[in-house]
């Protein structure tokens, strides 16, 4: 999408056909492998790489032998401990999914299972993993950032001080962190809401001017490369800007009367056209909202049933996510008791804020820690994405590039080979990125073990029954494995990497990806939690054997 986000996002291509894609420029570091630094060869090179994998492919097929399953590349080979214990995988080959899968001791430092730990798939949003704990690392787990609003122009003092009013500009000077308030306490008020309030604490009664909203410690990039069209028009597509209220997103209410349903939009300021045909359906009906928004456009086009006296609500993304921000601190403002009379603009990017300004008022945000646990656990996107742009170092105008480099850069120096990676975007929401099983055990070893985190990064990730994306999952799972996981989907991508304890006590860190599924990913995620289960039951002598385990060959 690069730095113009009027340009049409890509339509998501077919998990099988993502491309292998490096990251070109120069690394931050001269140890870097791989990813970071290796550029497409000429166009006659690639003509004739493509005639070989051609015909490689042609002799494969006339073998009989799967694509990615090649007999010579023992890719169907599990190894370690519980190795037999895949066999369930060969039972449900007319999925024809490739799954990768490494699960490593903590304590003792061996494998307990292994399948393709070195072969890349697309992640999916355990993508997130890699750009959460860079990010801890790099602000420490207490490290904040302060939102802020500013006036220039005439503040008058009325009622002996106690009261203001402005007439100029308001600036709103966004840190660029996620809004997660709300998410961590449930009930609280939203950051725009918390501004708005500390403003009227503050003595302002009466605005009237310009409010500005000043984005540009990021570059102005809403989406990322390969993000799908039809994702677009709903919360987990939801563009990026510095400001993240409530995720760039709205909720979309319906509720069903006697006659007709009534559709509406919180908060109530959100700049879109409802344009609906939903319909009254019989109590007890599953109510059904189908909703799409073209590029560009401020029409929401929403189709249905609701059942009578029923309801229903969805999570959808705003446009022009600057000016809607103000649109939504403005409203909040009103609702706070301040009399409201202005305009809203956007600085741009390289540009300046009206001034000489004073603050008005100030928030602090929620601990990092705090942060990447809401963004975690929810697998939120565009908040994932501005945790990204973090990396870089540029004071203002942060943007996904250098960010990339910087996070493969962190990757290299927790010893990952950065030719098992290939990353075009922080929140995964993208198919083009590619990892192994093999980088993500690496990766989540080295942050228990960093002595900046103190281990505290695994209790950041989504528990079985707690808030988040592993809420309804792992019921049947002791609560003495301790699960904790971060969940990935896509269309055809499943994957979950995380940690656990087994029923020996031993701590383990495990990855699991799979691509090609077909259907629901049902499959997928039973084999998930299948093979959690097997780790989480696995005891051992308390000394440890020699050598590894057996290897087993897992049926095709």
């Amino acid at each position: 999408m690069g730095r113009d986000a009027r340009r049409p996002v890509l339509q998501r291509q077919s998990a099988g056909l993502a491309q292998d894609r490096v990251l070109s420029g120069s690394p931050d570091s001269s140890g870097l492998r791989g990813g970071s630094s290796i550029r497409p060869g000429s166009l006659r090179r690639r003509a004739v790489r493509g005639r070989l994998l051609a015909g490689i492919l042609l002799l494969l097929l006339g073998r009989g032998v799967a694509p990615g399953c090649a007999e010579a590349s023992g890719c169907c080979t599990a190894s370690g401990w519980l190795a037999d214990s895949l066999s369930f995988l060969g039972a449900d080959n007319g999925t024809r999914s490739h799954v990768g899968i490494l699960a490593v001791s903590l304590d003792r430092g061996d494998t307990l299972l292994s399948l393709n730990p070195d072969a890349r798939f697309i992640p999916a949003s355990n993508m997130k993993l890699f750009v959460s704990g860079a990010f801890l690392l790099q602000t420490r787990p207490q490290g904040r950032a302060v939102t802020e609003i500013a006036a220039s122009g005439r503040l008058q003092k009325k009622h002996g001080g106690r009261e203001q009013e402005l007439k100029g500009d308001l600036i709103l000077r966004a840190s660029g962190w996620p809004d997660v308030y709300q998410l961590l306490q449930p009930g609280s008020r939203g950051l725009l809401d918390s501004l708005a309030f500390l403003l009227h604490e503050g003595g302002l009664r009466k605005f009237e001017g310009t409010l500005w909203i000043d984005g540009t410690v990021f570059a102005p990039e809403a989406y990322g490369p390969g993000w799908a069209i039809d994702d677009l028009p709903f919360s987990y597509g939801a563009p990026l800007n510095a400001v993240l209220a409530n995720g760039n997103s709205a909720t979309l209410n319906a509720t069903a009367t006697a006659k007709a349903v009534s559709l509406s939009l919180d908060p109530p300021e959100t700049p879109l056209r409802i344009a609906a045909r939903v319909s009254v359906a019989e109590p007890g009906a599953m109510p059904v909202l189908s909703i799409t928004r073209e590029p560009g456009s401020h029409i929401l086009r929403v189709t249905g049933r609701i059942p009578r006296g029923g309801s229903a609500k969805r999570q959808v993304s705003v446009p022009d996510p600057d000016s809607t921000a103000g649109l939504f601190l403005l409203g909040a403002m009103r609702r706070a008791g301040i009399e409201v009379r202005a305009r809203i603009a956007s600085i741009p990017s390289g540009g300046t804020a009206p001034g000489p300004a004073v603050t008005l008022a100030k928030l602090e945000s929620p601990p990092a820690l705090d942060v990447v646990s809401m963004v975690d656990a929810y697998s939120l996107n565009a908040e994932t994405e501005a945790l990204l742009r973090h990396l870089d170092p540029a004071p203002v105008g942060k943007s996904a590039a250098p960010a990339l480099r910087r996070l493969v850069a962190y990757l290299a120096e927790a010893g990952i080979d950065t030719l098992d990676v290939s990353f075009v975007d922080g929140s995964g929401l993208s198919p083009l990125n590619l990892a192994t099983a093999r980088s993500f055990v690496r990766w989540l070893e080295y942050l228990d073990r960093a002595p900046a985190l103190g281990g505290i990064f695994r209790q950041s990730l989504a528990a079985p029954g707690a808030v988040g994306t592993l809420e309804k999952r792992f019921g049947d799972l002791a609560a003495t494995a301790g699960l904790r996981a971060k969940t990935g989907t896509l269309t055809n991508v499943s994957a979950l990497s995380g940690y656990l304890t087994t029923q020996g006590g031993e701590k383990v860190v495990f990855s699991i990806l799979s691509n090609g599924n077909r259907g629901s990913g049902s499959a997928a995620r039973a084999a998930e939690e299948r093979i959690v289960g097997i780790l989480s039951r696995f005891t051992r002598e308390r000394t440890p054997p020699q050598g590894e385990g057996p290897t087993r060959m897992v049926p095709r």
